[in-house]
């Protein structure tokens, strides 16, 4: 009934729009992202044992958008389709469709309102963060209203009140039941010439329902011990203030943010009852020619903020704290990631490029994250080198190490020590063909097999031990691109072949592989899901209209 009516009131909408206003012409845009997988069961590479590959065989997830404007107005909706899909659950297939976003926005004067499914941040997101992220399986839309009140040329506010989109139900699309309210200020003073300040303000607050927290106190009363057990509050709020200072070649953010009492669940699952939580964060950046330098900060302790205590992993979370961790997108150096840690976490980053002449830059960083008692969680050390050798060859070379905490990350193992060198060459033949090769080696057990430290497990491998990576992709630029490569495990003797080709035409863009691809953690900005293996073939579609 939900849908229905959504459906006719877009219906109706469209309709009537054009009509009142015949004399202007509107302007209708879309998007469709579709993806599908046929799986092939692989026992020797893990892809087995689950729904997809014992008898569904098949698998897809779609979205269609439109949206349509007019006059200030503007409507839209996204169709979204899952099928046997695994991208909300890697084990368990989600099959769902209906309207998966919907929403009418009006610009009058200096006020902007948007009612339906919608998008939104506080500043860098520390305490509220709408977004999508379909790779990761993300869909934290608000369904409410939102206005947004531009004051001045230099300041603006916001306000928002709604439920959050339960994605991570995967029969239905629905809403969380707290509620969720905010408000944000942002401004733009000049003190003097090449000096400036972004100053902001947020508080957010969400209630907890009465179904939503019955089975929090049950569970708290169930606890054995009288220490554990206390009286959840129903209400939490949050304030962030931030500010960044832009002064000539430098450029400082700071932000620090505040959270009430609230109801969490601690790393083994347990509920506990933090009383105050902290993030504070600063971001130190200089430019000039042929330099950059980066430098970041940052305090977390006792800041997950979701919906509600019973939603995990990345369901139901409210706010977004991002990893200081380099992005990396080669094949191995990509392998391990670091997930915030929202309970406890300091972390430190510096990021250098430096271009001596056209044609040679050098890029440098490193990250350190640990827990509040100064327990190693990641360490990353990465140089790299983007040569351009003439006006037909061009090579990046570099090497990585990492220590990384797998029992932290992943609930398995220990640390795993790595130290990974790279190379990409790319041929120029003519200004639309060229071909790009990669070719990466993952050593594992660096301290034990590089610098002598004694192996408590000599016999057994970190992880799955050295990985080899190769990739040869040729490019026919605009519309096609031909790409073979291999992912090999040295410890176990096995290949993860890839042959893909795509094809471009205008705004579309079809992708078909088949692919042998290892479980793993995949990460986009600190934000994780755990990703199975894969064997089978993949085709995907992007296009705009």
């Amino acid at each position: 009934m939900k849908l229905i009516k959504a459906l006719l009131l877009i219906l109706i909408f469209f309709i009537s729009v054009p009509n009142l206003y015949a004399q202007d012409k509107g302007f209708f845009s879309g998007d469709l992202q579709m993806n599908t997988r046929f799986f092939e069961r692989d026992s020797a590479r893990n892809a087995f044992n689950t729904p997809f590959y014992d008898y569904l065989f098949y698998g897809a997830e779609a979205w269609l958008s439109a949206k349509y404007r007019i006059k200030g107005f503007e409507v839209g909706g996204r169709l979204d389709l899952f099928q046997n899909s695994y991208v909300l659950n890697p084990t368990v297939p989600a099959s769902k469709e209906g309207l998966g976003r919907w929403y009418i926005s009006k610009r009058i004067d200096q006020l902007d309102i948007t009612g339906g499914y919608f998008y939104e941040q506080f500043g860098t997101g520390t305490i509220l963060r709408a977004y999508e992220a379909r790779g990761l399986g993300i869909d934290q839309a608000i369904f409410g209203l939102r206005m947004i009140y531009q004051l001045n040329d230099n300041w603006t506010i916001k306000g928002v009140t709604g439920k959050y989109k339960n994605q991570a139900n995967l029969q239905e699309i629905e809403l969380y039941n707290p509620i969720i309210k905010g408000l944000n200020v942002e401004g733009y003073i000049k003190l003097k010439d090449k000096m400036n300040l972004r100053p902001g303000f947020s508080v957010v607050n969400r209630t907890i329902d009465a179904n939503t927290m019955e089975p929090v106190f049950l569970e708290i009363d169930s606890y054995l011990n009288p220490d554990d057990r206390f009286i959840p509050k129903f209400n939490t709020n949050l304030f962030s203030l931030y500010n960044k200072l832009n002064w000539g070649k430098f450029g400082w953010y700071l932000e620090g943010a505040f959270k009430t009492e609230d109801v969490v669940r601690d790393l083994s699952g347990k509920l506990i009852n933090p009383k105050q939580g902290w993030v504070v964060f600063q971001n130190l950046s200089y430019s000039r020619k042929g330099l950059g330098i980066l430098f970041q900060t940052k305090y977390t302790k006792n800041f997950d903020f979701r919906v509600g205590p019973n939603e995990t992993n990345n369901a139901g979370l409210i706010h977004f704290l991002p990893a200081l961790t380099k992005q990396n997108t080669y094949r191995l150096l990509s392998r391990y990631n670091a997930a915030t840690q929202m309970l406890g976490e300091l972390a430190f980053q510096a990021d250098i490029v430096y271009t001596p002449k056209r044609g040679r830059t050098f890029n440098f960083n490193f990250s350190n994250l640990s827990t509040l008692e100064n327990d190693l969680l990641w360490r990353e050390i990465y140089l790299d080198a983007d040569i351009k050798l003439n006006k037909k060859w061009k090579m990046i070379a570099g090497i990585q190490a990492i220590d990384y905490n797998q029992q932290v990350y992943e609930s398995k193992g220990d640390y795993v020590h790595t130290l990974t060198p790279f190379v990409e060459f790319t041929h120029k033949f003519t200004r639309r063909n060229s071909l790009k090769m990669e070719l990466s080696y993952m050593l594992t057990k660096r301290n034990y097999k590089l610098f002598g430290e004694e192996d408590p497990n000599p016999d057994k491998p970190q992880d799955l031990g050295d990985w080899l990576w190769v990739l040869a992709e040729y490019s026919m630029a605009p519309k096609w691109s031909f790409a073979l490569s291999d992912l090999y495990n040295v410890e176990s003797n096995i290949h993860y072949p890839i042959a893909a080709i795509s094809y471009t035409q205008n705004a579309t863009r079809f992708g078909l592989s088949y692919t042998k691809q290892p479980d793993g953690v995949v990460c986009t900005g600190g934000v994780c899901r755990y990703e199975p293996a894969f064997s089978g073939v993949q085709f995907g579609v992007v296009t705009s209209f």
